[in-house]
This record gives C-alpha cells, sequence and structure tokens, in this order.
C-alpha cells in the first residue's frame, strides 16, 4: 500500500481511550500460539517490500495498554485503508464504560463521526489512530535497515503464519522506545507488535495483536461521508 501501509501506533490508542500514566510490563496472552521454526532465507528488505503490491486491505487490532496507576486498557481498532481513503473505528474499554470513536481520512480533509448528529463532520484538529502509525509503517521499517540493526532477528509461526520477529528502539526526544515486531512473511504486515516506553520518567507497556486481514478491494462508499 506503499506509503500508507498497515502498522501499529502508539499516541492515539492513549488519547482515544483517555489515558495517560506509567505501566508494568505484560507479556502477551498469546505468545503460548508461536512456535520457533529454522531461519527464513528471505531478506526483511525483501519481505518489507510486499506491501508495495497491496492496495486494498482491511485488519483489526486488539490492543491492551498496561498503567500501574490506571490498570489495564483495552481496545479493538478496525481499519480500512484504500489511497487515498482510510476509515478507523476504535472502541475502547476501561472501567466498564465503553466508548467508539469513528473517524474517515479524505483528501480534503478529517471527518469524525458525531453520533448527536448522526453523521460524519468535517473536523480538521481530529486526532488520529492512523496518522500516528508511523513508528511501523513499512517505510519507516526499510530506512531504518540502513541505520541500525535490528536485533534477535528470527523466524515463528504464529497461527499457523510464518513470521520474521526483530526488535529496534526509536530514539525520540524525551523518550526511549523499544519495540518487537513479528511481521508475516507472506504479505509483509505485522501480526504482533510489543512496545516498552519511558517517556519522562514515566514508563507503559502496549500489547498488539493483527487479525481479520483482508485484501480484497473496498468499495469507495465505504468511505463516503454524504
Amino acid at each position: 500500500m506503499k506509503k500508507q501501509v498497515i502498522v501499529v501506533g502508539l499516541t492515539i490508542v492513549l488519547i482515544a481511550v483517555g489515558l495517560s500514566g506509567c505501566t508494568q510490563q505484560n507479556t502477551s496472552s498469546d505468545e503460548k500460539n508461536i512456535q520457533s521454526i529454522p531461519p527464513t532465507t528471505e531478506s526483511l528488505a525483501s519481505i518489507l517490500a510486499k506491501t508495495d503490491s497491496i492496495d486494498s486491505m482491511y485488519y483489526e487490532i486488539a490492543a491492551s495498554i498496561n498503567m500501574s496507576e490506571y490498570g489495564t486498557q483495552t481496545a479493538t481498532i478496525q481499519i480500512w485503508q484504500k489511497p487515498p481513503y482510510v476509515k478507523e473505528q476504535i472502541t475502547g474499554v476501561y472501567g466498564g464504560a465503553t466508548t467508539t470513536i469513528m473517524v474517515i481520512h479524505r483528501p480534503e480533509g478529517n471527518y469524525t463521526y458525531d453520533a448527536a448528529q448522526g453523521k460524519y463532520v468535517l473536523a480538521p484538529d481530529v486526532t488520529s489512530f492512523v496518522t500516528s502509525l508511523q513508528y511501523f509503517d513499512s517505510e519507516t521499517l526499510k530506512s531504518l535497515l540502513n541505520n541500525q540493526t535490528f536485533t534477535n532477528l528470527e523466524t515463528v509461526t504464529i497461527d499457523g503464519k510464518k513470521a520474521t520477529v526483530f526488535e529496534y528502539s526509536l530514539p525520540i526526544q524525551g523518550m526511549n522506545i523499544s519495540i518487537k515486531m513479528w511481521i508475516w512473511n507472506e504479505h509483509g504486515v505485522p501480526l504482533k507488535a510489543f512496545v516498552d516506553m519511558v517517556m519522562k520518567g514515566m514508563a507503559m507497556t502496549m500489547d498488539f495483536t493483527f487479525s481479520n486481514y483482508s485484501f480484497s478491494d473496498i468499495p469507495d462508499s465505504m468511505f463516503s461521508v454524504s
């Protein structure tokens, strides 16, 4: 999907569920479904390049953000991508309360669904999950290949899907971010990601699982705001 390929976000997950604070490390609950296999001979660069041929895609992300002060926040994110359009639906659960946010990105601007009006309205300043996904964009990962070494490169299977595992860090001002990713060898898109982040003395961990991929054509009507 060229520069709009599937990626995982950090900032908007926290904004969407209305949380900030400290966390303790949380090991993914589905690690038991991951099995190591002999390393693949295919390079990580060639695996990531497979996203270039994806023109339309739907997928879901199950997110778990573990914070010592606020407990565990969970969210389910649905993403429809067909450049230049993107639609996202984020459903967050915290303290027994459920919140849903729907955003459609179009060339003329970003629209958010206003339940009171029963329609999408133009919202230039809306915070978006998709626009915060650069940390895991395949184009970003390919550029990182030229600037740092990905560690612990190995091949595993996740629910029958062959995946390449690697770790890297992002030296962002005021934050230390360590990321572990499982990239689906067949399509070059993520199956899992684990983030360990420290910012201004606060720590948090985030666990993401990707599922229900579909690469079928998405009708333009899916991105209608009228």
